[in-house]
């Protein structure tokens, strides 16, 4: 039952993601802006490959470079939601999703995946760093689920169509949201936690703690957003629920994620 509400679910929030971008109705838009998505990647990639031989330290260097250039598009993003609203009107998040969202989104991503590729000597014994991996993975996935179950879609949510329209949603709460605010970056964090102990070096495991600058800066300033949207009440969830890490509600936590219940 709950696989095919979640189908149905996916099925409306993509075609109200394409809706807002119509450009991705046309065949040639498609492949411009996969071409577009794989120009920004390839920068990203060539900017660590090149980064990361200066010296030793190359790595910290690129990862907390561009965990800057994230939190700073997540700050615009934030910033001029409203500015396009008013100036693009019902196109404005075609327009959002070019200039903010895939930037940000690769940016992000490189910061997740860059750990992974680092050499070195490794620091664990295989199968450590094997139970660490899937261990990390498994928190990944399981908060990714319950934050589908909880009413945020990876589509619309994730992409952050509701940043500029946010009159066509209410504010995802309840469930996981009960336990921390921000999920998304918890479950990216575990993810990025799994890319460092792929890597099994010490360089990679320091630097999968970067996304946590992201994460806490861009969590903060997406509560700014809530509190314009929901006042008094977002207020006083923030209250009662952690960023982040839930440490005084861990045992829940924790068995949501485990039994999901």
């Amino acid at each position: 039952m709950f696989s095919i509400k979640l189908k149905d679910m996916d099925t409306k929030d993509m075609k109200l993601f394409i809706e807002k971008i119509p450009l991705l109705k046309k065949p040639l838009y498609v492949l411009l802006t996969i071409l577009y998505l794989l120009s920004l990647t390839s920068l990203t990639v060539l900017f660590f490959y090149f980064a990361d031989r200066i010296e030793w330290w190359g790595p910290i260097l690129s990862q907390g470079i561009m965990c800057i250039i994230v939190s700073i598009l997540g700050h615009l993003h934030f910033r001029f939601a409203s500015f396009y609203r008013k100036k693009y009107k019902d196109l404005a998040y075609q327009r959002f999703f070019f200039v903010f969202i895939l930037p940000y989104l690769v940016t992000w991503y490189g910061c997740f995946f860059h750990p992974a590729f680092i050499t070195g000597d490794k620091i664990l014994p295989i199968w450590a760093q094997v139970i660490l991996v899937v261990v990390c993975l498994l928190l990944m996935i399981s908060t990714s689920i319950q934050i589908e179950k909880a009413g945020f879609s990876m589509v619309t949510h994730g992409m952050d169509v509701f940043t500029v329209f946010p009159e066509e949603t209410t504010i995802v709460r309840g469930k996981i949201y009960s336990f921390i605010r921000h999920p998304l970056y918890f479950a990216l964090l575990m993810g990025g936690f799994a890319m460092g102990f792929i890597s099994n070096t010490w360089i990679g495991l320091v630097i999968a703690t970067f996304q946590i600058i992201p994460s806490i800066l861009i969590g903060f300033w997406e509560d700014r957003e809530l509190i314009t949207r929901g006042g008094s009440d977002h207020k006083k969830y923030i209250k009662q629920t952690a960023l982040l890490f839930p440490i005084r509600k861990l045992p829940g936590f924790l068995k949501l994620l485990l039994l999901g219940k």
